[in-house]
């Protein structure tokens, strides 16, 4: 089970940076000021006892007292200097109102219980490649993302390349992402969304203009067909199951809409909606026990499938690459 923690802290693309610079002084400003808070309390739990009426008598020269000071000056200016800070961050922010032909990909973005999904589009319909949890892009490119929702609401959210951006039901928002350092960026849904809000995991993998399209011819081909026995008996065992229902595979006759495009399964570091690494026990593991280890989801456990039968199918989905 993959884990890590996000660190908003340090960014990668500009925009990231900005929000990082912004986070900082938060941090730096709010840690000052805990400080002195602690400072003050020692210090008035150990100042001779008195009357309320006698400490009420600390005043300024001018008779201000330094409870109207520090208790209302002193915030309303540090909370302004945040507020100003943060408008002038979010004026930064490349949020865009529609997809640009120019750009370098376009990609619609949906989030489902609990999985991301990406669609790449082409000029035209026949050339729109699916693949989930894992989305490509290209370094040096303007990249625009169109985001939905299939459910509830959700929020796109890769620390070290953009803030969040929420997927709203019945609503289209949309990000422009800039990549210049080729590499894998992990991200995850960034609002409470159900019980596996924590395992709705994404990652952004970041590649040179040539390999990104190498990649998406690749993705644009059909499943490979099965040659060998075992695989081929696999695909036997993947069409009479219950996976072609929820799963497709191009160049074949699965065309389910429920889960995630398994044409190239097989090519995919996670599996799970980002939650396992994508090998062989973990797939085995997914398909017979998923309710055990993401309880709520639409994948069913499927336990009937005999050991040999389950073997076969996990060769057959991971040379689907």
């Amino acid at each position: 089970m993959m884990s890590w923690p996000q660190n908003y802290l340090t960014g990668t693309a500009p925009e990231a940076h900005g929000l990082a610079t912004l986070g900082w002084v938060a941090l730096i400003v709010f840690s000052i000021v805990t400080a002195i808070v602690w400072v003050l309390l020692v210090w008035s739990l150990n100042r001779r006892r008195g009357t309320l009426s006698e400490h009420a008598l600390i005043t300024l020269d001018d008779g201000r007292s330094w409870v109207t000071l520090g208790g209302y000056a002193i915030p309303v200016v540090i909370l302004a200097v945040i507020f100003a800070l943060t408008l002038h961050t979010l004026r930064a922010y490349p949020m865009v109102h529609e997809l640009t032909p120019g750009a370098g990909a376009l990609i619609r973005v949906t989030g489902h219980q609990w999985w991301f999904d990406a669609e790449y589009l082409g000029n035209r319909p026949d050339l729109n490649v699916v693949a989930p949890t894992e989305i490509h892009v290209p370094t040096g490119c303007a990249v625009d993302l169109e985001l939905q929702t299939r459910d509830v609401i959700h929020s796109f959210w890769v620390p070290k390349l953009n803030g969040k951006v929420d997927l709203v039901p019945d609503q289209v928002n949309h990000i422009r992402l800039r990549v210049d350092k080729p590499g894998l960026y992990e991200g995850e849904c960034g609002e409470y969304c159900g019980m596996q809000h924590a395992h709705m995991r994404l990652q952004v993998m970041a590649q040179s203009p040539d390999e990104f399209q190498a990649w998406l011819a690749a993705q644009r081909a059909p499943a490979v067909a099965a040659t060998q026995a075992t695989t081929a008996y696999g695909a036997q065992v993947f069409q009479t199951a219950a996976c072609p229902l929820c799963h497709t595979v191009r160049g074949t006759s699965a065309h389910g809409q429920i889960g995630p495009d398994l044409t190239h399964v097989g090519s995919r570091l996670r599996i799970a909606g980002g939650m396992l690494d994508n090998t062989a026990a973990n797939l085995a593991t997914w398909i017979a026990h998923a309710q055990s280890l993401k309880p709520g989801s639409l994948m069913p456990d499927l336990p009937q499938i005999n050991a040999e039968d389950l073997s076969a199918l996990v060769a057959y989905l991971r040379a689907l690459q």
